[in-house]
């Protein structure tokens, strides 16, 4: 039942994907068979609507529809660039695609408004805007930039030198005094 609801609901966002990013050139239907989409109870506030009714969307697109994901519905270029971005160590942290799991599954949720199909529309969304974001490059960086954070670290080299010396300085204070050191 959850399938054929996410389908009917689906139709917005995949023009919504379609305008947005041009990322993709497929029918609806034939994308919404790459992701599992469930509903579950919302947490926090809301009294008895909560406790009564599945509102939390929750989407997930196992590993390997992820990686059959590449040049089919996100081109390869894109998807090669997130991938780069993910194991690169100085990627910075919001080019970084965030919703990985440990299994490297994509696990994305929303339960911010008491409507499922709100909900549902919010975590494409939050995957769209996922996908545009950690598929940019990474510029390049001038060598004025360069020289300013070489000086930076030198700065705060000295400044832990000093800090350090202070605090060596401080403890030899500290220490007793023996009479035999006269």
């Amino acid at each position: 039942m959850h399938k054929i609801q996410a389908v009917r609901n689906f139709s917005t966002f995949s023009n919504l994907f379609q305008k947005q990013s041009g990322l993709i050139d497929l029918e609806h239907s034939q994308i919404a068979k790459y992701f599992d989409i469930s509903y579950a109870r919302s947490s926090g506030a809301g009294g008895q609507h909560v406790n009564t009714t599945d509102s939390k969307a929750i989407i997930k697109l196992s590993q390997s529809k992820w990686y059959s994901a590449r040049g089919k519905w996100i081109p390869a270029d894109p998807f090669d660039i997130i991938m780069s971005n993910l194991v690169d160590p100085t990627t910075p942290d919001n080019k970084k695609f965030p919703y990985f799991t440990q299994s490297g599954d994509v696990l994305i949720m929303s339960s911010t408004t008491r409507y499922r199909d709100k909900n549902l529309n919010e975590c494409f969304k939050k995957f769209i805007d996922a996908v545009k974001i950690c598929s940019q490059g990474k510029k390049e960086v001038s060598a004025e930039t360069k020289q300013r954070w070489d000086k930076l670290k030198k700065l705060e080299n000295e400044g832990r030198i000093k800090e350090k010396k202070i605090k060596k300085d401080k403890k030899q204070f500290r220490k007793k005094v023996n009479m035999s050191d006269y």
